[in-house]
């Protein structure tokens, strides 16, 4: 019975870049058992993969120890084929597919096609169940445009200012998004304390936001976006979803590298303020490395990005 590893990259964004990768091995070894490691926040990503046997959580700040616990117990089962996106310490797989050194600066969806040997650049795959469905509908009630903030970072370096999000949320909901609905959005708790003070201040200036952060598993975030009129957030695994899910989406980059991660989607752009070059002078305080972003440039690109859908 064939089987398949699959071994998420530690950084959650990148572990939804993988998912399309994720989705070719399983339909190229037509695999009817498949294992997922993973950071235990991305676990609701993978719920509905087909054929899911188990999951197992490696947390990206694992030490030595823990990552030695995680192979042994894979090394309890045998696999047909690993993919292996982290770099772990394996050996019952036949046929081991792991993430090299990057070579050249090209975008990871690439460097994930060429490892599995797809002639087509592999976009994101996410499976979504009834549950998060549901789950969306109850939490983001109404119709009308839907505006999703994610202004959480791993982080400071990545995180755009929050009061920052909070006056562009309040310029586009005067216009075109007149009436929105407004969600926070986080991806790990590290985000509560942030989306917590971007909706207290919209609330302030009498723009109904709804903090969703901690209320929502990546699954059902992802289908909550599903439907957005707008997404609009840091690198984050929030951004790397709605990309993937077709949701316009801009994303504001710091310190990390767009040409090599930006969110893939048909309706994805991002946007950066200060130079790589610059960010990475060592005398750069990191909570500066994204302050060249400056809220007219986030409007007018989120203007333009809803202009390009049709909406005027």
């Amino acid at each position: 019975m064939p089987s398949l590893l699959f071994i998420a990259p530690a950084d959650l964004g990148e572990t939804v870049l993988a998912t399309g990768a994720l989705n070719y091995a399983i339909a190229q070894l037509n695999a009817p058992s498949v294992t997922i490691v993973c950071d235990p926040e991305a676990d609701a990503l993978f719920r509905a993969v087909p054929n899911l046997e188990s999951t197992h959580a490696w947390r990206r700040d694992t030490g030595f120890v823990e990552a030695m616990g995680v192979a042994w117990t894979l090394g309890k089962q045998s696999f047909d084929v690993a993919l292996d996106l982290r770099g772990a310490p394996l050996t019952r797989v036949e046929q081991r597919y792991v993430r090299p050194a990057a070579r050249v600066l090209r975008h990871l969806s690439e460097d994930f096609s060429e490892l599995l040997g797809s002639e087509r650049t592999l976009a994101p795959q996410l499976w979504l169940d009834d549950a998060a469905r549901s789950a969306a509908a109850q939490a983001a009630q109404g119709s009308g445009p839907l505006l999703a903030l994610a202004p959480g970072g791993v982080s400071v370096s990545k995180r755009w200012p929050g009061e920052r999000f909070a006056a562009v949320a309040r310029r586009l909901t005067g216009f075109p998004l007149t009436g929105a609905r407004v969600v926070l959005l986080g991806a790990a708790a590290r985000d509560a304390e942030i989306t917590r003070a971007v909706a207290a201040s919209l609330d302030a200036d009498g723009v109904a936001a709804l903090d969703l952060s901690g209320r929502l598993d990546l699954n059902a975030a992802a289908a909550l976006l599903e439907n957005a009129t707008l997404c609009l957030g840091n690198d984050n695994a929030l951004t790397h979803i709605a990309a993937a899910v077709g949701a316009p989406t801009l994303t504001l980059f710091g310190p990390t590298d767009e040409r090599v991660r930006a969110p893939h989607g048909p309706r994805a752009r991002t946007l950066r303020g200060r130079d790589l070059e610059t960010i990475a002078d060592s005398a750069l305080d990191e909570r500066a490395a994204m302050d060249d972003l400056s809220v007219d440039a986030v409007e007018a690109a989120a203007l333009e990005l809803l202009h390009a859908g049709g909406l005027r």
